[in-house]
């Protein structure tokens, strides 16, 4: 009866909890937000998870022929998921199964004729595959759950070893040979039990266990053969531990905790989080108002990525109003931006070596650029555009880097730094390589394509910071290299761990 009330219990608590509400709820706002470095967030169906190992304790039985004696097991095992429901498990138990005849009864030894048995000792060695069914994670409600009831169906062996107490006090073994052809049997177990997660890596779950043993040592194990077959049972309480994980990981934890649904309500929140995208272009200069800086540029002047317009010689006077778009360096513009250059009535060579040596002056020979106001170090560079998570150049792009090379190779003692930038999806320390990786292909096809000293160019990187769209979206203009004149800047080392280029899909007109 004690035994009954207890399988009872189990189940209908773990039904119960199957049909609760037992998810922790996040808003959609949340699903985007950075996971804890316990746990990571995924971005498919089937995960990398986790693995569980864990112990037990608790009440074991044998239900034979002869009463059992209360008794205890201990245990072992691990498991890991199929999918969100299934998962396979790998028991092992220690059951200190044993038996006192009830009173003045005794019971007929089956292998040893005209004795009875008073007392009955099996210890029993078992260990068992077994399938393990998450009741509740059919549901496609969001979140992690905080109970999960299971039941579960395996088979496996034992190794069983009885001793016998006969009424005349003398004591046997049932051993393979005479008796027995084996001290080991086959059996068929199930079981039902509910787990309660206390903390991302641990849980505590209470579990009950029935085997039925079969073969030739099916119904001996207490030594009396009467009912057909011997039953074993362990109720026990587990102490679960989730392992794999940690700082830096991808993997989640153990599917069989996780909703199904959680990538389609993170996918669902980033594409409500996105911007509108409005293309009204107002002054048409081919940059959307909502990135545009500067909405009322006139009619067919050139613009930056900013919708600002170009300034190229850097003098404050943009070039659709500029007579000389590329003053030279170091000299005073009037209205028309054209560059007010002394002409002496006659030049000796004495006055050209005094012009050349006070340029010179204005040169930092050890940064390898000018320091003047208004020099070359302000002198507006191409930028180019990258493709979401590339570091390719695009052939649309060689014509920019062409005209870097040129001005490089007009300007020996120029030296240009090379910056590079993504957007803000996925982790700090990936964009941190991605940018290095951009800005290194940059120098790459500068120094192989274009024929540019690799000494003269210094490469920098900054990940997601200074962005051109304040957007947290994988955004087109903020995937970028820029290039820069060098004052004071060096060349920045490699990131320290370099991470490998992940796959993402998406729509091609959004930039993806």
């Amino acid at each position: 009866m004690t035994r009954k009330l207890i399988l009872g219990l189990f189940l209908g608590l773990s039904f119960l909890s199957a049909f609760a509400q037992q998810t922790t709820t996040t808003p959609a706002a949340d699903a985007m937000k950075t996971p804890t470095p316990e746990v990571a967030s995924y971005s498919t169906f089937a995960p990398s998870d986790m693995w569980e190992i864990g112990f037990s304790a608790g009440y074991a039985a044998m239900e034979g022929a002869i009463p059992y004696d209360p008794s205890f097991g201990v245990g072992l095992h691990v498991r890991k998921a199929l999918d969100h429901i299934f998962s396979l498990r790998l028991d092992g138990n220690y059951l200190a199964t044993k038996g006192t005849a009830a009173g003045s009864d005794s019971y007929p030894a089956t292998y040893d004729s005209g004795k009875n048995i008073i007392k009955w000792d099996s210890p029993l060695y078992n260990l068992s595959a077994e399938i393990v069914i998450a009741i509740n994670n059919s549901r496609l409600d969001a979140g992690i759950r905080k109970i999960s009831p299971y039941v579960l169906a395996g088979a496996g062996g034992a190794y069983s070893d009885t001793k016998l107490t006969y009424t005349d006090g003398t004591t046997a073994t049932l051993q393979p040979g005479g008796r027995l052809t084996s001290n080991y049997v086959p059996y068929a177990e199930a079981g039902v039990g509910v787990a309660f997660r206390v903390s991302d890596k641990f849980n505590i779950g209470i579990e009950e266990k029935l085997s039925r043993i079969f073969g030739k040592r099916a119904d001996v194990v207490d030594g009396h053969a009467a009912r057909g077959q011997d039953i074993f049972s362990y109720t026990n309480i587990r102490f679960n531990f989730n392992v794999g994980g940690g700082k830096g990981s991808t993997k989640t934890l153990p599917l069989w905790w996780v909703g199904q649904a959680d990538k389609i309500n993170a996918d669902i929140a980033e594409l409500k989080a996105r911007p509108k995208f409005d293309p009204t272009d107002t002054d048409g200069d081919g940059v959307p108002d909502m990135w545009d800086l500067e909405k009322d540029t006139p009619a067919g002047a050139k613009v930056d990525t900013h919708g600002v317009a170009l300034d190229s010689d850097g003098d404050g006077i943009p070039d659709y109003k500029d007579k000389e778009p590329f003053s030279p360096p170091g000299y005073k513009v009037d209205a028309n931006g054209v560059a007010m250059v002394p002409k002496p009535s006659y030049v000796t060579e004495t006055d050209v070596d005094r012009i050349v040596s006070g340029k010179l002056a204005q040169w930092d020979a050890s940064k390898s650029s000018m320091t003047m106001k208004g020099g070359v170090s302000d002198w507006f560079l191409p930028m180019i555009h990258f493709d979401f998570n590339k570091a390719t150049i695009k052939e649309s792009d060689f014509g920019n880097l062409r005209n870097i090379a040129n001005v490089l190779k007009s300007n020996p003692a120029l030296k240009v730094v090379v910056t590079g930038y993504t957007d803000r999806v996925s982790s700090e320390s990936y964009n941190q390589t991605l940018s290095y990786k951009r800005a290194e292909m940059a120098v790459d096809h500068l120094v192989k394509k274009e024929g540019v000293d690799r000494s003269r160019l210094v490469v920098n990187y900054k990940g997601e910071e200074d962005v051109l769209v304040n957007t947290k979206s994988a955004d087109y203009m903020n995937r970028r290299v820029e290039f820069k004149v060098a004052t004071s800047e060096t060349e920045m080392a490699a990131p320290s761990r370099e991470m490998k280029m992940k796959k993402h899909k998406g729509n091609k007109n959004a930039g993806f």
